[in-house]
């Protein structure tokens, strides 16, 4: 449950964005910024409810309950492992149909235990979700191989972003290659490799590396950059309000996710025009197609040998196909029509 800077809440407020008029939408979310007052500027204060940042309460729980039952809600839909818990036990405690949605298999740190024990509990709670949106088909083959729910009640809807109707980026004549990553520093998005790649790029090319996102780890990472004399090459920026005005200000853009969904950020540069290098994942693969819209890397001497061996005409092209892939295939408003016709085929029929 989170409504800090992220893909999943992104992708929610892409859904509240493009609502029908004929939907009325409620949503509860953690009192994270900036989400949740993006939220409210959709649908309203009176239509959230507050859930806590990344833990779970029965009491919680009980509140939204009786709020779903206030408002006469017709259908549940969640996003992710811990929104997930909630919205499929409120489906049980108040009879409604769920719709939940992925986001990626998170197993990755997971010790033999704990991942035994999220997949018992991902099976349980599969027999209570009336329908499963998986981002991407990598992500259909992942679930379903877990038996996470049945093959039936899988639907795969790609994530959408918002493009915009033009495209104003710097292009590159061989200087200095301009690097974006996004990165939430966690063992997910993997940020000692980005610092890994960094390093051993010094001395081969002239780069600069930009990198946004929050995390816990910030901290650890900034002091990794330093520690490796990077500060002249690699600049760890925060948590920022408008990551695309940083997309516009660079040539690449560098994923090293361990897993993913399907990567909205990696869909928004894209449709910022960027070239896109990333790790060889799930998620990853489900977008780009290698020389043609981005790379894909399985190594770090694979970065480095994409990374470093750029010519301006090859960047250019792959730069446009990029956007135009973006622009055709992964569209805000057909994400959201897709899965309103989804929540409104299993919402309960009003008595």
């Amino acid at each position: 449950m989170r409504a800090d800077l992220g893909g999943g809440p992104e992708h929610l407020y892409q859904l509240l964005k493009h609502k029908p008029d004929n939907v009325e939408a409620f949503v509860a979310c953690p009192k994270d910024k900036p989400y949740h007052d993006r939220y409210f500027g959709l649908v309203g204060q009176e239509n959230i409810v507050e859930l806590p940042h990344r833990s779970f309460s029965l009491r919680s729980l009980f509140k939204v309950a009786a709020f779903v039952k206030r408002m006469n809600i017709d259908a549940l839909h969640s996003h992710g492992k811990g929104a997930g818990l909630y919205g499929r036990l409120l489906g049980i405690l108040t009879g409604l149909p769920v719709v939940h949605t992925f986001h990626g298999l998170h197993l990755g740190d997971y010790s033999a235990r704990k991942k035994w024990l999220y997949l018992c509990l991902e099976r349980a709670l599969g027999w209570k979700t009336r329908k499963a949106i998986c981002v991407s088909q990598g992500e259909a083959l992942l679930v379903e191989k877990a038996g996470f729910i049945a093959s039936e009640k899988l639907i795969i809807i790609p994530n959408g972003i918002e493009i915009p109707n033009s495209v104003s980026r710097p292009s590159w004549n061989g200087g200095t290659l301009r690097i974006i990553a996004v990165n939430r520093y966690d063992h997910q998005k993997n940020p000692e490799l980005l610092i890994d790649i960094a390093s051993a790029l010094d001395g081969k090319i002239d780069f600069r590396l930009d990198v946004i996102g929050t995390g816990d780890r910030i901290g650890e990472i900034r002091t990794r950059v330093e520690h490796n004399g990077l500060n002249e090459r690699v600049r760890i920026i925060g948590g920022v309000p408008n990551p695309r005005d940083y997309f516009r200000d660079a040539h690449v853009f560098l994923s090293t996710s361990r897993w993913e969904g399907m990567p909205l950020a990696v869909l928004e540069a894209m449709s910022e025009s960027l070239c896109v290098v990333a790790t060889e994942v799930v998620g990853n693969i489900d977008v780009i197609e290698p020389g043609r819209t981005g790379y894909l890397f399985k190594t770090q001497d694979e970065a480095i040998r994409v990374l470093s061996t750029f010519t301006p005409n090859t960047l250019g092209r792959i730069s446009d196909q990029a956007r135009q892939t973006a622009e055709t295939q992964f569209s805000a408003s057909v994400m959201a029509e897709r899965t309103y016709s989804t929540l409104s085929s299993i919402a309960r029929v009003p008595t």
